[in-house]
Parts: C-alpha cells; sequence; structure tokens
C-alpha cells in the first residue's frame, strides 16, 4: 500500500546528538513513507509496512551496540549503588 500521509502525524525530530542517534532513543522508520516516526508499535500507521528499528549499516550497527551497552553499565552502577544505599 502506498503512503496515505497519516504517518506526518507521529514524525519523530531528530535528537540531539549527546542524547544518542534515532534508534536509540526509540525512534523508528518506515522505508516506504521514508520518515522516522515515534510509534508504538511494529507497522506504519499509514501504510502497513514493517518499521525498521535497527539501523542496516555495519558501522552503525556497531555504533548502537556500544552506545546500548554503554547504557546498560550506567544503568547496573546506578542500581548497584542505590542497593547499596539501602543497605546501609
Amino acid at each position: 500500500m502506498p503512503c496515505k500521509g497519516i504517518c506526518l502525524r507521529h514524525r519523530a525530530l531528530k535528537p540531539k546528538v549527546a542524547e544518542g542517534g534515532r534508534y536509540l532513543t526509540g525512534q523508528k522508520r518506515c522505508q516506504v513513507c521514508s520518515i522516522f516516526m515515534r510509534w508504538p508499535g511494529l507497522f506504519c500507521p499509514c501504510c502497513g509496512y514493517r518499521l525498521r528499528t535497527r539501523p542496516r549499516n555495519y558501522k552503525f550497527k556497531s555504533r548502537l551496540r556500544d552506545a546500548k551497552k554503554q547504557r546498560d553499565q550506567k544503568t547496573l552502577t546506578v542500581q548497584k549503588s542505590q542497593i547499596k544505599r539501602k543497605a546501609l
């Protein structure tokens, strides 16, 4: 199905450099409509095609993977510090 223009209501703004990339912030891309959007589902509300949640290029895949690892390590250290504070 072609793009009907419904997706324009869900268009996402480009995140700041400090926040990370589009996929890291939870944005998804529709290849038919050619836009990034904030949408909870897996399929485009406009054309019905599956939304991409990860980059296709190897270089950008590795950047996303590294950024997710760093984010997870930070959350683990914060959780551990909170547990230690509760124990005291």
